[in-house]
């Protein structure tokens, strides 16, 4: 048996507003001073929307969807302006999201903040949008940006080694990012869930780690210099389930396997959950199951980018009294997601 780790450029949709003139805008919401400093300071946000499907039923949508009778275009519409007043209160410059259904949510998302009257400013509007999934699957991964995006490719993995055939996984979706004369690389993820069993699937997530730690060496070594890459979304993997290392001397603090042929390989990166001692920065996660938080959803960096803010957004009312994520539930049309979105604030230096 074979196995291949496959990375394919697609033709992906390159999206703006409602308004396709400024497609050509390439234009930074930075000022033009900015272009000159050696450092450039961004806001992003990480969240795992909870199946956020479109009111179209194609057949591809989970089973709980397409049997309930209480999901329909006035529930989308609900939970899409909830989503809308999300962006408008945390205004962050990039928003990462898991679980849209297709590049629709994507159009819908961008109408609606601009027909909410951000449109008035276009500097501060997300002009730029990216949305990734495989054929005849019910979910993927979208992008939207204040920044310009650029060079888009998926990456997905095709393992033919074990005696179980390989489940249904998601693209890793690769972006690049124009941010005030500074250029940055996302990889935005959703690795298998532990459905099945967590023991059981971990194999899955290992090749997904496998993937993500190969394409990292590569964009490393096609750079003149320390490229700054964001790696995030949700691993389904705690933050602590990775092979970890701790020294006061280095800001890595996680170790990204790359299984190959001959030996297992090692990219270093910061995740921004832990501090330099190797605690946790804040006592909740982004997950809470069986009365324990998880920290499942991550942000790491490495190359020329530093961290100024991390946590997870455990405000109402996207979480309940007690800091819970306030999880979607269809029979009433009340919540937002089971995931707490990850807020960041970004430093890119030379």
């Amino acid at each position: 048996m074979k196995t291949k780790l496959i990375s394919t450029a697609t033709a992906l949709i390159f999206l703006c507003t409602c308004c396709t003139a400024n497609c050509d805008n390439k234009s930074s919401p930075a000022s033009q001073d900015a272009q000159s400093k050696s450092t450039t300071q961004f806001t992003l946000v990480n969240w795992n929307l909870q199946t956020f499907f479109d009111a179209k039923k194609d057949g591809f949508e989970y089973s709980d969807f397409q049997k309930s009778g209480n999901w329909n275009t006035q529930a989308y519409t609900a939970r899409l302006e909830r989503l809308c007043q999300f962006i408008s209160q945390t205004n962050a410059d990039i928003y990462v999201f898991e679980e849209l259904e297709n590049e629709a949510v994507i159009h819908d998302i961008s109408n609606l903040l601009s027909a909410q009257g951000h449109n008035w400013n276009q500097k501060k509007f997300w002009n730029y949008s990216v949305f990734a999934k495989e054929e005849e699957t019910a979910i993927g991964i979208g992008i939207i940006s204040r920044y310009p995006l650029s060079d888009f490719k998926t990456h997905a993995m095709d393992i033919r080694l074990h005696n179980q055939a390989q489940p249904s996984t998601r693209y890793m979706l690769e972006a690049a990012v124009s941010i005030g004369g500074h250029k940055a690389i996302l990889l935005a993820n959703h690795w298998k869930s532990k459905s099945g069993g967590e023991e059981k699937s971990e194999i899955w997530r290992d090749w997904q780690e496998s993937l993500l730690a190969k394409r990292i060496a590569q964009l490393k070594a096609q750079a003149e210099q320390a490229l700054p890459i964001i790696i995030c979304g949700d691993f389904n993997r705690d933050a602590a389930a990775f092979i970890c290392s701790f020294d006061n001397k280095s800001s890595t603090n996680t170790l990204l396997r790359y299984a190959g042929f001959l030996q297992t390989s090692y990219e270093e990166a910061q995740s921004l959950w832990f501090n330099s001692s190797g605690n946790f920065v804040n006592k909740k996660g982004s997950y809470y199951y069986d009365n324990r938080w998880e920290r499942i959803d991550n942000i790491m960096l490495t190359g020329k980018i530093k961290a100024l803010d991390f946590r997870p957004m455990a405000d109402s009312p996207w979480a309940n009294a007690e800091g819970l994520p306030f999880s979607y539930k269809i029979y009433s049309g009340e919540g937002w997601s089971d995931h707490l979105p990850l807020w960041s604030c970004l430093l890119l230096f030379d």
